[in-house]
């Protein structure tokens, strides 16, 4: 029956029925969760980054909230207690869901919507209150009852007006409601709005049927009118109503577990990048085509660029900030076989600097080996050419989901490693290169003159008595020396790999481009070794002072590789060791007989340890006197009693032993055996009051057992310790005099006498000489000697017999060979005297049997033996 509309019920006949109560609940449970589903569905829609997917949840959402408005309908026709029997026509009820789809397509999209404004909203609130008016008009059509509808009209258009209203002012709010916080999961806008939403369509439904009045057409109730139509569609809205509940609901579960799962995954996401920004590295994020996809701050400050202008950019494109043009096809090839590479990349900042870093690419695999794609299709069409191997594509690699790749600046690393190559090529002190870098030059050089056909000279240089300045002055002083040497040398070096501080005192210079021929060349290299000498000899200005440096030098000439490095440095030294040797200051040239000279040196050497510790020394004595002619002493000398070559004198030995170290074990030798002596000489009442001198060299009174070893050996031997003198050089008394002053001190304390050896030749002060605990001056015999022929020499010897005897020190002069000298030196004030004249040295046993006897003889001495000292 088709309703009719009346002002007011005219019929006293019409009725109006109640709702059966749990139906009614149960509409409005279908149409609350339906809707919140619906509404949730429309969130994720319009969260997700696809389009398909948005438009599928449009549509699932519209369907869903669409069966909700149907189902609520129908479950509130069937609440309502007919007092006749009815039926409903199912097409016609099934028809109704065409409007309710159509008006949850409306509210999807107008919630899908947010930008839109209000007045759009509310115009959709109301396209749906209308939409629900429809399907409730089109199922209350589908009702085939035995009475008339009618319809109160005030009562239909205040419904109307009230659904419109509500409709409107629910869609009008929505988007400003979603805006509320969320507790325990749910949002609280989301509820509000769909308890709005639900209230609309249960409140039309609800508000149409209260203005709804039935006229019965017959009396009685006729079971025959109930159609089985009525219990297919109670069924089919019970079964829709419970589905779309359970799914509502299930759909409110799912949603609030994904809302939680976001939520952590979101938290874990915020983790993720602050633990990715906090890393000193750059790191990308890049999907399986290398595009980038996320990155960190230290990325973006290692290259300039935000992640803006990186994202979707693929990181081996990205020239303007890494340069790997170069190892593009090895990075997309080691990715491909091993999922990883590794390389060092300069990195080009848009700010302009440049730095080195060190790229890191690894391959992420995904779980179940599908990531949707082929994820090395890019790396197999980007360069086919490149991924082949035998002729044969390589294929079959895993699937990568993404890649990490990470950036670390390597400036620090690369500084590390230039200034552990300049430390290693370079020399500390003076910022020469060594002689790693020496010998890489040479090796350079030896090509270039082997191609050039022209010679190519090596000069080494080297401080005479180094060892002593440095010990005596002190070791500042002497590093000061040296860097004031390399200042002098570094004009002379035409390039700054010429030059090199080759060991502790010796330095070498290269000069390429010498002449052809070999004559020329070593002409030319003589003239240059010479001009480079003549600026090095000379006086310096260290600390204040002025210090005169003696330099020696060796060179030779080679070109090509006849020789190695190693071969020319050698042969070079051996001409510096004869510079040395002649101590005229004046370079030698290389000659090979000096390597056969070498050779006896190194004989010599190991032959001298031999000589130590299988008792071929033997102790000599040469006496000192005074001006009458009594013996008061000796001072001890060593020879070497060579096997094959006899009585070796000092000279032969002496520099082998201060070079090599060997003259510590040689001067406790000689201690040793003068204090033997002395103690037995105390068993004699003649030869009691005999002094002993020992030579005491600069290496062994810098030992720190020394005083120990003097201390010793005494006791042990039983001699008298005012009996021996120690003979120290003038050098040691030079420089910082304090350490000196304190073991001197020491030494004095045990009773022991101290000698000043070839005083004169050094440059000693009268506040360091005033200082020292002293007994003797020795005058050095190059003073005696030249008592005859240098009349500015007798002065010089007078002003130190002079100080010694100011200061209380006795004054021996050494070297006395002609009685001339002796008278001279008489004359001058000197009464002590040892030399020639008196005694050439003697074996122990005859030097006693000599002088008991009252036999000092005075034969001439040896052209060739000089003054023979241990020293």
């Amino acid at each position: 029956m088709y309703p009719t509309f009346i002002a007011h019920p005219q019929i006293t006949q019409a009725i109006q029925s109640e709702h059966t109560g749990w139906l009614v609940f149960l509409s409005w449970v279908v149409a609350l969760t339906t809707v919140y589903a619906s509404i949730v569905m429309s969130e994720r829609s319009r969260t997700t980054y696809s389009a398909g997917y948005r438009r599928l949840g449009w549509i699932g959402g519209g369907l869903m909230m669409g069966l909700g408005i149907w189902s609520l309908h129908i479950t509130g026709m069937l609440a309502y207690q007919f007092p006749f029997p009815v039926h409903h026509r199912l097409g016609l009820t099934l028809t109704a869901l065409i409007p309710a789809t159509l008006a949850g397509g409306v509210a999807q999209y107008a919630m899908s919507r947010p930008s839109a404004p209000v007045w759009q909203q509310a115009m959709a609130g109301c396209l749906f209150s209308l939409g629900i008016a429809i399907v409730h008009y089109v199922g209350s059509l589908a009702i085939d009852m035995p009475a008339t509808l009618y319809l109160a009209i005030p009562s239909t258009i205040l419904a109307s007006i009230a659904a419109l209203i509500l409709g409107a002012a629910t869609f009008a709010t929505f988007h400003g409601a979603r805006q509320l916080p969320t507790f325990k999961g749910f949002n609280i806008g989301l509820i509000f709005i769909g308890v709005m939403m639900a209230a609309v369509m249960y409140g039309i439904h609800y508000l149409y049927m209260h203005a709804a009045y039935f006229l019965p057409l017959i009396e009685g109730v006729n079971p025959e009118l109930f159609s089985d139509n009525d219990a297919l569609l109670a069924a089919i809205v019970a079964v829709v109503s419970t589905l779309l509940a359970i799914g509502a609901l299930t759909s409110v579960l799912v949603e609030r577990k994904q809302q939680n799962s976001i939520k952590n995954l979101l938290d874990t996401q915020h983790r993720l990048e602050e633990v990715l920004d906090s890393m000193h590295d750059g790191v990308i994020l890049l999907d399986k085509r290398a595009r980038v996809v996320m990155c960190n701050h230290s990325f973006e400050s290692l290259t300039g660029l935000c992640l803006a202008d990186l994202q979707n950019r693929s990181l081996l494109r990205l020239s303007s900030v890494l340069r790997i043009d170069h190892q593009r096809g090895d990075i997309l090839r080691s990715l491909r076989q091993n999922g990883v590479w590794v390389g060092d990349v300069e990195v080009r900042a848009i700010q302009g600097h440049r730095l080195p870093a060190r790229l890191s690419i690894n391959q992420v695999l995904a779980g179940d080996g599908d990531s949707g794609g082929d994820s090395t299709s890019y790396l197999t069409s980007y360069d086919a050419s490149s991924y082949t191997a035998s002729g044969h594509s390589v294929t079959g690699y895993n699937t990568a989901s993404y890649y990490v790749a990470t950036l670390s600046d390597t400036t620090a690393h690369h500084d590390a490693q230039r200034r552990l190559h300049y430390q290693a090529h370079h020399d500390a002190l003076t910022g020469l290169p060594n002689r790693i870098a020496l010998c890489e030059r040479i090796q350079s050089l030896q090509l270039s003159s082997g191609d050039s056909g022209r010679h190519v000279m090596l000069l080494l240089v080297d401080i005479d008595n180094f060892k002593g300045i440095n010990g005596s002055l002190g070791q500042a002083t002497g590093d000061r020396l040296l860097r004031a040497l390399a200042a002098r040398l570094k004009p002379w070096a035409r390039h700054a790999s010429d030059l090199a501080r080759f060991s502790s005192n010796e330095f070498a210079l290269l000069y390429e481009g010498l002449s052809a021929d070999v004559e020329k060349a070593e002409v030319q290299a003589r003239t240059k070794a010479n001009s480079v000498l003549n600026a090095l000899n000379g006086d310096y200005s260290l600390a204040g002072e002025r210090h005169t440096c003696r330099v020696s030098g060796g060179f030779l000439t080679f070109r090509g590789s006849q020789w190695s490095s190693e071969e020319l440095l050698k042969y070079t030294g051996l001409a510096l060791l004869d510079s040395k040797s002649e101590g005229t200051q004046r370079p030698s040239a290389f000659a090979p007989d000096m390597v056969e000279r070498m050779n006896s040196r190194l004989l010599l050497e190991r032959q001298l340890q031999d000589a130590i510790q299988s008792e071929q020394l033997r102790l000599y004595l040469q006496a000192q006197v005074d001006d009458s002619g009594k013996l008061l002493g000796a001072e001890a000398l060593v020879r070497w009693e060579h096997p094959e070559h006899g009585l070796i004198a000092p000279s032969a030995f002496i520099e082998v032993a201060e070079d090599t170290g060997q003259i510590v074990e040689l001067g406790s030798w000689v201690l040793r055996q003068a204090c033997h002596t002395l103690a037995e000489w105390q068993r004699h009442p003649g030869r009691r009051q005999w002094q002993l001198s020992v030579n005491v060299s600069m290496r062994e009174f810098q030992r720190q057992d020394f005083i120990g070893t003097i201390r010793q050996t005494l006791e042990t031997s039983g001699a008298p310790p005012t009996c021996l003198t120690l003979e120290l050089t003038e050098s040691l008394m030079l420089g910082d005099n304090h350490p000196v002053i304190d073991v001197l001190t020491q030494l004095r304390a045990i009773g022991v006498r101290l000698s000043i050896d070839d005083f004169g030749t050094g440059y000693s002060s009268l506040s360091h000489l005033k200082s020292l605990p002293l007994d003797v001056l020795k005058i050095d015999s190059t003073f005696v000697r030249d008592l005859d022929d240098d009349p500015n020499t007798a002065p010089i010897v007078e002003t130190i017999i002079t100080l010694a005897r100011t200061l209380g020190l006795d004054v021996i002069a050494e070297g006395v060979e002609t009685p001339q000298q002796r008278q001279r030196l008489i004359e001058l004030g000197c009464q002590r005297f040892q030399g020639y004249l008196f005694s050439a040295p003697l074996p122990v046993d005859e030097f006693v049997a000599r002088f008991e006897a009252g036999d000092i003889a005075r034969p001439p001495p040896p052209s060739s033996t000089g003054t023979n000292t241990l020293r």
